[in-house]
């Protein structure tokens, strides 16, 4: 079945286009905002603060975006054609593929090359992979749980995801077999396709606790996993290390705090919050000191993306 991929350019002058002459901004927060309780939309701001700007327009839904190790090309989940399907964001819309279910929350192999996700097209939440070319799409979890928020590590060899398996909301890893991580969506020299991905079945554990453990994200260098967890009794961001060990809170208990996002050189942490009475954006660092506001948009704010560091135009 298809589903939709869409591309385009983001830089400074994101609304006017990009040319070799630009100057794209070192990192960029984008984020999806729901006014009205009948769509959602992407707006993109700097991590310093500012007026958002608008990322795709339309009347769709937008929604889960995340950021292609190049920072960027942006993928998202929008239900632009009458159902959800994944699109990307570069120069310009095309279809990459279309879906009669919901596929949401896209991330992004280390490479490039792969696209992991959820989708509830088989009753229950389970994760699928696709290469960034929209082919060889796979079935990676298979189970009557539901598997959500797929995260891929910055090596490539690990996919983090959240799943009630256990009969409480945990997080596992799923590993990804070294032989098979390195397709190439363009085919090799001559044209040739490129390999097919494998995954291990056997899932780990990395939390156990009776209380919900949300959606993760990995640090840019793979050594640490922020996520939100009510362990404590209110929602709050923590961060442990990948092993699962070390875990310590990063945000107070006064107000829910989640959906963290790392920044591209991992020394802070933005995130959702409702402390001042709609869920806006915040940013702090990984030690949990200066925390402050970004955005009063006075919506409801979800699924914050930090890009990676833009390369430098040439």
């Amino acid at each position: 079945m298809p589903r939709i991929v869409l591309s385009l350019c983001v830089s400074a002058a994101i609304l006017s286009g990009c040319t070799q002459k630009e100057e794209p901004r070192p990192s960029q927060i984008v984020f999806s905002i729901d006014r009205s309780g009948t769509k959602s939309d992407l707006l993109l701001v700097d991590p310093q603060g500012g007026d958002p700007m608008p990322v795709a327009g339309g009347e769709a839904e937008d929604e889960t975006p995340a950021w292609a190790p190049d920072g960027l090309t942006l993928i998202f989940a929008s239900k632009r054609d009458g159902h959800y399907g994944l699109y990307t964001w570069e120069k310009k819309l095309e279809m990459l593929a279309g879906a009669n279910y919901k596929d949401i929350g896209p991330t992004w192999s280390g490479n490039g090359r792969r696209i992991a996700y959820m989708s509830n097209r088989d009753n229950t939440w389970q994760i699928y992979s696709i290469g960034a070319n929209g082919k060889d799409e796979k079935r990676l979890t298979n189970t009557t749980s539901n598997d959500t928020w797929p995260a891929w590590s910055p090596d490539g060899t690990t996919i983090l995801f959240q799943s009630d398996r256990g009969g409480q909301q945990d997080l596992y890893t799923m590993q990804v077999l070294p032989a098979e991580a390195e397709p190439n969506p363009k085919g090799g020299p001559k044209g040739e396709p490129p390999p097919v991905l494998k995954y291990v079945e056997e899932a780990k554990a990395v939390t156990n606790d009776r209380a919900w453990d949300g959606k993760p994200a990995w640090s840019p260098d793979g050594k640490f996993i922020a996520w939100p967890s009510a362990r404590e009794g209110k929602s709050a961001t923590y961060v442990m290390e990948a092993s699962g060990k070390n875990v310590r809170r990063l945000t107070p208990l006064d107000s829910e705090a989640d959906e963290p996002t790392w920044s591209p050189d991992g020394k802070r942490i933005a995130f959702i919050s409702g402390r001042d009475g709609f869920r806006e954006l915040y940013v702090t660092n990984v030690d949990g000191s200066g925390a402050r506001r970004l955005t009063y948009q006075r919506g409801i704010l979800k699924t914050p993306a930090w890009s990676p560091f833009l390369p430098s135009a040439k």
